[in-house]
């Protein structure tokens, strides 16, 4: 799969600008305002490089998406989905997961996530598979790291990986369609009290 730092500029005049903070103001615009209501003239405001530099390093609009959508899901990939990878505790590693979605709800960044904002057009198919196949696949290896701890039911986990799945796509395009943030923390509240009612009592 193709990652940001994959993506180079065509050869020519040497480049004056930081390429990443180029992507970085890109992913917030398009994330704001979504691929179809992103303008040339939104990212030439929102990044300080011109159009020409635009199609000469990105490929214009759909390119800059590109490169901004593989570095968003570098990003959700650490901040996100490796902890779930990677974790001890199990159960409590997909409550942390919870937690930490809650947590950039609540930060100073545009409402649900660029990726399932962006699948009703899925503008870059490559960004929206990395991006389910991870979160997918971190649930997974959660739901069955804690069976094999005898925290949960290993029969169920198939079925309570695609629950959640569903379950996070769905509460960040209800965060995303402006419904109030006191809504989205209620859900948020039940989904943990559902995955710690997961756990088997001994």
């Amino acid at each position: 799969m193709q990652k940001a730092s994959d993506v180079t500029p065509k050869v020519g005049r040497p480049v004056l600008y930081d390429r990443e903070a180029v992507v970085s103001a890109a992913t917030l615009a398009f994330w704001k305002n979504g691929y179809p209501a992103t303008t040339l003239r939104d990212l030439e405001a929102a990044t300080g490089v011109d159009r020409s530099t635009l199609y000469n390093s990105f490929d214009g609009k759909k390119g800059l998406f590109r490169s901004a959508a593989c570095a968003y899901v570098d990003s959700a990939d650490e901040r996100l989905f490796e902890p779930l990878y990677n974790g001890t505790e199990g159960i409590a590693d997909i409550v942390e997961f919870i937690d930490r979605i809650e947590a950039i709800f609540e930060s100073d960044v545009p409402t649900g996530c660029l990726i399932v904002n962006d699948m009703g057009t899925v503008t870059d198919p490559d960004s929206t598979h990395r991006y389910l196949e991870r979160l997918e696949g971190g649930l997974r290896t959660a739901l069955e790291r804690a069976a094999v701890a005898g925290q949960t039911d290993p029969d169920l986990c198939k079925q309570r990986c695609r629950l959640l799945t569903a379950t996070v796509i769905g509460i960040n395009q209800i965060n995303h369609s402006g419904t109030d943030t006191v809504a989205t923390s209620d859900l948020l509240d039940g989904v943990r009290a559902e995955i710690r009612q997961w756990a088997i009592r001994t």
